[in-house]
């Protein structure tokens, strides 16, 4: 996913203590201690996965979240090209050097190499055809990809314009080559309900000349259904703990469109489905993926327990506190450098190997016109 030569890496990780020493010492507030002092010092991690900033305790100054992205907001910059510090959502403490109770403790920033690079596909049928399945759905180049497996439930965000739809076409397109169990969710009857139709799966969009009362009444249907069939699964794994199952995807765009100017008892309805799906999900392979140009509780129709479901999160567009707030209320987000350009924004997965990593995000560009006119 990295730009940059092993020579220009390799040195840069030789010189990285000495130098992040050098910047900190220069622009850290600490009440005139400093690593001259010996008050601190920066270390990298063996492997070099990220660096290490040790307190040399006693000092004056407070070890906290604070401290900590004061840390992360300057060297997040200074890094940049070589390293991308993966942002957390809090202090990350680690122990140090534990037989010194003055080194004992330490703060961790891990990085990863260079910066995100986007994903360019030429013929989007055959890359899906020979570099996509359930286990690595590639996102940005280099390897970064997503394990579906993984990935429990998912919100997307973006404003308008943002490159939201297009990204969307090509998880659904990826997801499409390893299960047929994908129901589609359209309320404005467009980009997605013409893809579900291409890709001949079932789709859900208002008929003609129905209201928006009746078209969440026949979404509320599809939810009652897919509840049916966890049950079902359930059953069936009391009996047969070991069962397997084909991953089911339910794809809900625009999702506070469609419950904005519902009534109040559908609306309900919808939260109280939406959720028991959220939370039976995971162990019967029934996963959300919910797209809105963005999130709050009303959204969810004021259960936000599907909030707490969700551990795959993407927001496209413009990064800020107000567009992270819901889906990502914890997150520090003003130190992330997020590239410029259409379809970029940031990720974040909770799978229990990097649940606090934010990482940059380039979506794919893909081209099909060409390729349906090869194929």
């Amino acid at each position: 996913m990295y730009m940059h030569s092993r020579d220009t890496l390799q040195n840069l990780s030789s010189a990285s203590a000495n130098y992040l020493t050098k910047i900190l010492n220069t622009a850290l507030p600490l009440n005139g201690e400093n690593s001259y002092t010996n008050s601190y010092s920066i270390q990298l991690e063996k492997n070099d996965k990220g660096f290490f900033f040790i307190p040399h305790l006693p000092v004056s100054y407070p070890i906290d979240r604070k401290l900590y992205f004061q840390i992360a907001d300057i060297c997040s910059a200074v890094l940049y090209p070589y390293k991308t510090l993966l942002v957390q959502n809090n202090a990350y403490f680690t122990p140090y050097n534990v037989k010194n109770p003055n080194l004992a403790r330490a703060f961790f920033f891990p990085w990863i190499d260079g910066i995100p690079t986007r994903l360019e596909i030429e013929r989007l049928n055959r890359f899906i055809e020979t570099s996509v399945k359930e286990e690595k759905i590639p996102i940005m180049a280099n390897n970064v990809s997503l394990n579906m497996n993984e990935v429990v439930h998912m919100a997307i965000s973006g404003s308008s314009g943002s490159g939201k739809s297009y990204f969307v076409e090509y998880l659904i397109r990826c997801l499409h080559s390893f299960t047929d169990q994908i129901v589609l969710v359209d309320p404005k009857m467009a980009d997605i309900f013409i893809l579900g139709k291409e890709l001949r799966l079932e789709t859900l969009s208002p008929h003609r000349g129905s209201n928006l009362n009746s078209f969440i009444t026949d979404v509320n249907e599809l939810l009652g259904r897919a509840i049916n069939m966890i049950y079902e699964r359930q059953e069936m794994l009391l009996k047969n703990p070991k069962a397997n199952f084909k991953r089911s995807y339910i794809i809900i765009d625009e999702l506070l469109a469609l419950v904005q100017g519902s009534p109040k008892q559908a609306r309900e309805t919808f939260a109280q489905l939406l959720g028991t799906i959220a939370l039976l999900g995971r162990a019967t392979k029934t996963s959300l993926i919910l797209i809105s140009q963005r999130f709050d509780a009303p959204a969810f129709g004021g259960n936000l327990a599907v909030r707490e479901q969700i551990n795959c999160s993407v927001i496209l567009g413009e990064i800020n506190s107000n567009t992270t707030q819901f889906l990502l209320p914890n997150a520090h987000v003003d130190n992330i450098v997020v590239p410029i350009g259409h379809g970029t924004g940031i990720i974040k997965l909770v799978n229990g190997k990097n649940d606090n990593h934010i990482m940059p995000l380039l979506t794919p560009t893909y081209k099909k016109e060409r390729e349906n006119n090869l194929e």
